[in-house]
C-alpha cells in the first residue's frame, strides 16, 4: 500500500523524482573540422602524392601505427599546418626500431607497429 501511495504522490507532483532537467538528453557534439585553407590543403595534397605514389614503391618502412606520413596529415589537419608540420617532424625523427613502452597493435602485414595516434 505504501508503495502506490508513492506511486500515486511522484506521478502527481509537478517535477519528476529525477530533477528539472530530467527530460533533456545528452548529446555528445563532435566539433567541426577546422576550415581546410591553402597551407593544409597543399600539405595534404603532397602527403597523399607520398603515399599513393611513393610509398607503394618504396614498401612500408614505418615502425608506428598510424604511419608518419598518415599522422602528419592528420596532425596538420588537427592542429594547423605549422603546430602539424612539426609534430611531423618530431615523429619522424623518432622513427626507429627501439623499444616502445606504450602500447602497441599488429600491423596489416602482421608485424607489431608502436601506437602512436595524434593527440
Amino acid at each position: 500500500m505504501k508503495k502506490l501511495l508513492l506511486l500515486i504522490f511522484f506521478s502527481l507532483s509537478a517535477e519528476t523524482p529525477w530533477g528539472p532537467d530530467s527530460d533533456l538528453q545528452y548529446c555528445h557534439h563532435e566539433t567541426a573540422p577546422p576550415p581546410l585553407t591553402f597551407g593544409r590543403y597543399l600539405a595534404s595534397a603532397m602527403i597523399a602524392f607520398h603515399q599513393d605514389v611513393i610509398s607503394p614503391a618504396d614498401g612500408p618502412r614505418s615502425h608506428y601505427y598510424p604511419s608518419s606520413s598518415q599522422y602528419t596529415k592528420e596532425a596538420i589537419q588537427k592542429h594547423g599546418f605549422l603546430p602539424g608540420f612539426f609534430l611531423g617532424c618530431d615523429r619522424l625523427m623518432r622513427e626507429n626500431d627501439d623499444d616502445w613502452l606504450y602500447p602497441k597493435v599488429i600491423g596489416p602485414e602482421g608485424n607489431c607497429l608502436k601506437f602512436d595516434p595524434v593527440r
